[in-house]
């Protein structure tokens, strides 16, 4: 993933279609790997240090409420916001907003989605 295309996704330059058109191909051969028992790997090139803002957290939390980001994408996109040295956080709870999308334990439901988005405020 481009560090400078996550940064407009989170900044509301890039609509979620974009970004999960612009990814699909990387997080397919990510999961594949994983399903084959290889390595997986999440890929974001360097940039700029750059502060997820609650506004940014709910953008992504809000792609995946409303469809337009299925959820195996927003995980890889929380991925790479957490994996990377570039990206920093506004405050706990855009942190705890960003874990929750993060956790691939299984998709989380609308309802608490929601919830999530309500704790950004």
């Amino acid at each position: 993933m481009k560090h400078a295309s996550l940064v407009a996704f989170l900044t509301g330059g890039l609509s979620p279609e974009a970004v999960g058109e612009e990814i699909a191909a990387e997080v397919a051969a990510c999961n594949s790997a994983f399903q084959a028992g290889e390595n997986g790997y999440i890929v974001i090139t360097d940039g700029t240090l750059f502060q997820v803002t609650r506004e940014g957290a709910k953008r992504l939390l809000s792609a995946v409420a409303e469809e337009r980001l299925p959820f195996r994408l927003a995980n890889y996109v929380a991925d790479c916001i957490i994996m990377s040295d570039d990206f920093d956080f506004a405050d706990e709870a855009v942190r705890d907003a960003i874990f929750f999308i993060e956790d691939d334990s299984r998709p989380p439901t609308l309802d608490e989605t929601r919830e999530a988005l309500a704790m950004l405020g």
